[in-house]
């Protein structure tokens, strides 16, 4: 049971009319339960304390293909509200034409520490020029890079931009600049391990995972023996799931009856020991 406080670094705030019309239902047929729930800032304040949640990162997200649009004066006015227990990382569209300059814009005017991108949802090559342009501005600004580097279940997304592997070159050529891979780079977690192995500036959250119990099993097996774990966080990706449940499954891995169990301490370690200034200095 996860009896101690400890951080989210992996929720999600947001009004139903920013989802867009075509967001798709294929969480609920996919896990078995609705891929979306509310995310209004009361709704994110009240979870966070029943859920015995610390501190928090939220995020914001915009796909202009789909309609999604998290606005970052939202995320930005929720983290003046509560900047002494969260950071806040924005988003913007690279497949759009000012995408950079409005990344500037919203860090300096409300105080961002990262922002969102999504290569398999918004639909980029992470080495396009367009997505460079952005990676720029972030390196420029001194804020991270947070990345769904993961698969999607939108049947309209783009699988083959989602591979961990692609951000080896981004690692590589801003080594000034922290990457965090979202949901572990599920279910290529082989892939996020080797890369975290290789570049120092990349971390990984397990948001989403305890429920997939063998990808989480497979993907800390893989952590442990890299030697990457104390470069992994938890998060919850509320409000798909509840911190407090999900943080309950995430230590419930260590107990597996496994011929190569996971050790509760390292369980422990990553839930309750992951302060902000391991990414970004608050």
């Amino acid at each position: 049971m996860a009896d101690r406080t400890f951080t989210d670094w992996h929720t999600h705030i947001y009004l139903p009319e920013h989802l867009g019309p075509v967001w798709t239902d294929r969480g609920t047929e996919l896990v078995g339960r609705p891929g979306f729930g509310a995310a209004d800032l009361a709704e994110h304040s009240r979870v966070m304390a029943t859920s015995g949640v610390e501190k928090f990162l939220i995020i914001g997200l915009q796909v202009a293909r789909i309609g999604m649009f998290v606005p970052n004066e939202f995320v930005g006015e929720y983290l003046a509200d509560n900047r002494d227990r969260a950071i806040a990382v924005g988003s913007v569209d690279p497949t759009q034409p000012d995408a950079a300059d409005q990344l500037r814009l919203a860090v300096r005017e409300y105080g961002l520490h990262g922002v969102k991108l999504s290569p398999p949802y918004q639909g980029f090559h992470p080495h396009s020029d367009e997505a460079y342009a952005v990676y720029r501005a972030a390196a420029d600004l001194g804020i991270f890079l947070m990345f769904h580097q993961a698969s999607v279940f939108a049947p309209d997304g783009f699988n083959e931009f989602a591979s961990p592997t692609l951000l080896d070159k981004v690692a590589r050529e801003f080594r000034d600049t922290n990457l965090l891979l979202a949901h572990f780079g599920k279910p290529w977690m082989n892939e996020c391990v080797e890369l975290m192995m290789k570049n120092r500036n990349v971390f990984a959250d397990v948001s989403t995972l305890p429920i997939k119990t063998w990808q989480m099993y497979n993907g800390l097996r893989l952590a442990i023996e890299g030697h990457v774990t104390d470069r992994l966080v938890f998060g919850s990706d509320f409000p798909s799931f509840d911190p407090r449940e999900a943080a309950e499954d995430f230590l419930a891995i260590s107990d597996l009856a496994m011929p190569l169990p996971i050790p509760r301490p390292v369980v422990e370690d990553i839930l309750y020991n992951r302060s902000f200034d391991l990414i970004v200095n608050t």
